[in-house]
């Protein structure tokens, strides 16, 4: 499987499973990985509800978008995912979760990459908001994303009796024309990997 500073990405094609069934999607496609049984696959949930995988100490993040179901995986560390579509158009309001930094440096590109810039921005900024939990959405315009160093770290304040705060380690994944897809995890990786992977339908009863 995966060392400890190391993330995976896998887009199921197709869907492993209907939208509403994402655990199970996600117990198949491990059992796929790990040429183990559904049955053997034991997932649970921590106290903000994101899924682990037990018997193999692996953080789990998944997310949706037009593709399908995209899984995160990272081995000893909390994981969380983000995907985002590249708008055709930006509003002013839709600036607000920004901080001021990067509102300049997005103000800088040219009309064409300046959906691009945001759509990369806010994945980043809302992986690493999943990753600290409750309530961090209420303080994203004081995440800034551009200031990471090379290890992609990102401070995220403490955001009340909801959300603790602290680090994530965030990295961009190439997705494609047409979007942007980010980790975080609460470990800093060493490299990223995007795969896609064909597994086999679920069984239905």
């Amino acid at each position: 499987m995966l060392s400890r500073s190391e993330f995976s990405l896998a887009r199921p094609a197709p869907p492993g499973a209907p939208e509403g069934d994402d655990d199970r999607a996600v117990r198949d496609l491990l059992a796929c990985l790990s040429r183990r049984p559904p049955d053997d696959i034991r997932l649970a949930r921590d106290d903000l509800g994101r899924l682990r995988w037990e018997a193999g100490s692996l953080g789990v993040a998944i997310c949706r978008d037009e593709g399908g179901m995209l899984v995160a995986l990272a081995r000893g560390m909390s994981v969380a995912l983000s995907a985002v579509a590249v708008p055709g158009s930006v509003e002013a309001e839709a600036l607000l979760p920004f901080s001021r930094s990067e509102r300049a440096f997005a103000g800088e590109a040219t009309a064409g990459r300046r959906s691009f810039l945001l759509a990369r921005m806010w994945a980043r900024k809302e992986a690493a908001l999943r990753l600290a939990g409750r309530g961090g959405f209420a303080l994203a315009a004081e995440v800034d994303v551009l200031g990471a160093g090379p290890d992609g770290r990102v401070v995220i304040p403490a955001s009340g009796p909801f959300g603790g705060g602290g680090v994530a380690y965030v990295r961009d994944l190439a997705a494609g024309a047409g979007a942007a897809v980010a980790v975080a995890a609460s470990a800093p990786v060493r490299r990223a990997v995007f795969r896609r992977l064909r597994c086999p339908e679920p069984a239905t009863a």
